[in-house]
């Protein structure tokens, strides 16, 4: 079988190969460092979240979002009693503002709360 190519076709393979390997040369040797990363977001006023935190520990860390509606609080917090595991609670602003009483409920079961960044600021 023989394989048959125009000039076009060859210029356009040449092409495509040659951007395939400029792309994957700029994503090796530019690529920011963990360093550089954390950096960069702080230059701006933006926390990065953490993923994992290296501990002789065995410990997990669990943490719940709460930014759409509340509709599911008492049931995650019974699971969490019945399971007696504490969780931090993310919250933004507006969120505390239009479910006061969730806040008040999750704070009476002894859970941790802390308030993000609301989501307009980070859009």
């Amino acid at each position: 079988m023989f394989l048959v190519m125009s000039k076009e076709k060859i210029y356009a393979y040449g092409i495509s190969l040659l951007t395939v390997v400029v792309l994957f040369y700029v994503a090796t040797t530019m690529g920011a460092t963990q360093e550089e990363a954390v950096l960069t977001a702080g230059a701006v006023n933006r926390y990065l979240p953490i993923y994992q935190v290296d501990t002789p520990d065995k410990k997990v860390a669990l943490t719940l979002n709460c930014a759409w509606n509340d509709s599911d609080i008492d049931q995650i917090l019974a699971i969490l009693q019945k399971k007696q595991v504490k969780v931090t609670f993310f919250m933004v602003g507006e969120w505390m503002e239009k479910y006061p009483e969730a806040v008040k409920k999750i704070d009476a079961a002894g859970q941790n709360i802390r308030k993000s960044f609301s989501i307009s600021s980070t859009c």
